[in-house]
């Protein structure tokens, strides 16, 4: 598991959100992508997939957006560098809440 993979299962845990790492998304064009991680709830109806490089989906950004999907392309983190919740808490915020009205979390508001 990357370092990125471990950083945004371990937030997820923290901060009660769902993560599937290594997410594998067929598009209707055929084209198949695999995520470092895709996070329930936030970003777009179908969740935010998350991605280490722009390459990885070039081409395909209109289809992912059709589909439901929103999508962010995060570094991986240096092998020295502390966890920072805070930091993910900031920006699922960014991202925004995609669930159930009644299911969005305090730390969310």
């Amino acid at each position: 598991m990357s370092q990125l993979a471990a950083r945004v299962w371990r937030a997820c845990s923290a901060l009660g959100l769902r993560a599937e790492l290594g997410f594998r998304l067929v598009l209707p064009s055929g084209h198949a992508v695999v995520t470092v991680a895709r996070i329930a709830d936030l970003g777009s109806p179908n969740g935010m997939l998350l991605f280490r490089a722009y390459d990885e989906i070039r081409g395909h950004v209109k289809e992912l957006q059709d589909a439901g999907y929103g999508f962010s392309v995060v570094d991986e983190p240096r092998p020295d560098a502390e966890f920072d919740l805070i930091a993910f808490q900031e920006m699922f915020r960014d991202w925004g809440w995609s669930g159930r009205l009644g299911a969005k979390p305090a730390w969310m508001r």
